[in-house]
């Protein structure tokens, strides 16, 4: 079963927190959201707190660390 939903985090440390559950070193990557919202992506809170999206466009895509 895959996720429905692109699941983000609203600051690095929490991203690289999560990310560490699968992974000892994950790759952090950035969204324009701005960039996103205009080309039709919509963000939603979850019940969690944990930000959702439907798919990002790459353009909206930024990596700030691949080394985790």
């Amino acid at each position: 079963m895959g996720r429905r939903y692109v699941h983000l985090a609203e600051t690095v440390e929490q991203a690289r927190e999560v990310g560490q559950r699968k992974d000892s070193s994950p790759m952090i990557l950035a969204i324009d959201t701005g960039m996103a919202v205009s080309r039709g992506v919509s963000f939603y809170r979850s019940d969690s707190g944990v930000w959702l999206s439907g798919p990002v466009p790459a353009t909206a895509v930024e990596v700030l660390d691949a080394t985790g």
